[in-house]
């Protein structure tokens, strides 16, 4: 009885040793993972950012009168020369 015990843990100690390792192994290998995951999520971070920077720059109202004024020679026009319609609906018409 006692032989086989000796026997079995002799056994059973290698296979441990040998499930610890390779658990290390994976560990390792899976932070690498994660760390190169880190920093592509960083880098398209980054990119988005830019991106967002850039379309906030092109929506500007000022870029867009510079353009409009310099580029298309566009010129912002005076309240006194904007003439407001109201329209009414002609109730007559509604009736008849």
């Amino acid at each position: 009885m006692k032989r086989t015990v000796v026997l079995i843990l002799i056994l059973i100690i290698p296979i441990l040793l040998f499930i610890s390792v390779w658990q290390s192994y994976r560990y390792d290998r899976l932070s690498g993972e994660v760390a190169g995951m880190e920093q592509v999520q960083k880098e398209i971070f980054e990119k988005n950012k830019k991106i967002v920077m850039g379309i906030e720059f092109l929506k500007s109202p000022f870029r867009i009168n510079k353009i409009a004024e310099e580029e298309l020679d566009l010129e912002k026009i005076k309240p006194e020369r904007i003439i407001r319609i109201d329209l009414v609906p002609d109730r007559d018409r509604q009736d008849g």
